[in-house]
């Protein structure tokens, strides 16, 4: 369910598009305005501003924000104004230039979205920057790493619910296999499952495995050194794959940490999820933080990207 909060009624677009002018134009921009108009409307509504602002105006409304916002407020915004999956497109081929750093961006779009949603995002970004994104993903990526990344971009996996009880057993058995002997293994089995299996199908896999061998897959992939990060990637997939609500959970506390705020997650999280599921990653994150959401994002953010941010979370 949506976080953001729509009034019953609301301007019509041109009367928006002419109330985000008159917040541009003077000494300073009024960014309290801006966020008073665009953290208001959904996805729908904010098309069809940015279409009568570029025509009445002459200009796009994205090019006008990035020049009148600044710091995290203007990447925040940039993102949120963009259709669901455009923004997912323009936040993966971001992840795709600095991939062995942000690859959590890359296992997000694949394993989070439903292989509906993925071939949409894929098919945006092949509209915006006239390549695929797997094209993408294994020129930034090398080894074991792409393989494993370009496996999970490509799939277009079953959405139902049905399992096979004999699959998950015999595939939990090939997993230990795969992962006994830690990093130096290249995990090609378990790719091919991660890459394969419904969300339905790996989940009974996985719980296979943790009845079998008293730990999780996850836990089973500490074992050892990790001296590529190779086995934090596989981690971060099996996790965001089997609950995806507990993994952006972990990732909004981990953004939240006391060593200091990860603005750039945070803000992804809460702009790509707002109008998803959010509210179900809010429950999840007071279950395990013993805190609201929106209480740890008032004391750890500050400003105007405090104010849109906390718009987006909602209460």
């Amino acid at each position: 369910m949506t976080t953001i909060t729509v009034p019953q009624v609301v301007p019509s677009p041109v009367e928006d598009a002419e109330a985000l002018m008159k917040a541009f134009q003077g000494w300073g921009t009024d960014e309290q305005a801006v966020i008073y108009i665009l953290a208001h409307r959904d996805a729908a509504q904010r098309k069809l501003i940015r279409q009568a602002y570029e025509e009445k105006y002459n200009e796009l409304l994205t090019d006008r924000l990035q020049s009148e916002l600044s710091g995290d407020l203007q990447t925040a915004m940039g993102y949120w104004v963009l259709d669901p999956t455009e923004r997912q497109a323009v936040i993966a081929n971001a992840a795709t230039k600095c991939i062995d750093e942000e690859y959590p961006v890359i296992v997000e779009i694949a394993c989070a979205n439903s292989p509906a949603e993925l071939l949409e995002v894929k098919q945006a970004y092949h509209a915006i920057y006239k390549r695929s994104l797997e094209e993408d993903v294994a020129a930034g990526a090398t080894g074991n790493l792409r393989n494993l990344l370009v496996a999970l971009v490509s799939t277009y996996r079953y959405d139902g619910d049905e399992v096979n009880g004999g699959l998950a057993r015999s595939e939990a058995k090939i997993i230990q296999a795969d992962v006994k002997n830690g990093v130096t293994a290249d995990h090609g089995e378990l790719i091919r499952v991660l890459g394969t299996r419904s969300r339905a199908q790996l989940g009974a896999t996985f719980n296979c495995f943790r009845d079998e061998h008293g730990t999780t897959v996850t836990k089973a992939l500490l074992h050892g050194s990790d001296p590529t990060g190779y086995a934090r990637v596989l981690r971060t997939a099996a996790r965001c794959i089997a609950d995806t609500d507990k993994y952006f959970a972990k990732v909004l506390r981990n953004a939240m940490h006391k060593s200091g705020t990860d603005e750039e997650s945070l803000l992804r999280v809460v702009v790509m999820h707002a109008e998803k599921d959010l509210r179900a990653i809010k429950d999840e994150f007071h279950r395990r933080a013993s805190v609201a959401l929106e209480q740890a994002i008032a004391k750890e953010t500050s400003g105007d990207f405090k104010t849109f941010i906390m718009a987006l979370v909602g209460t």
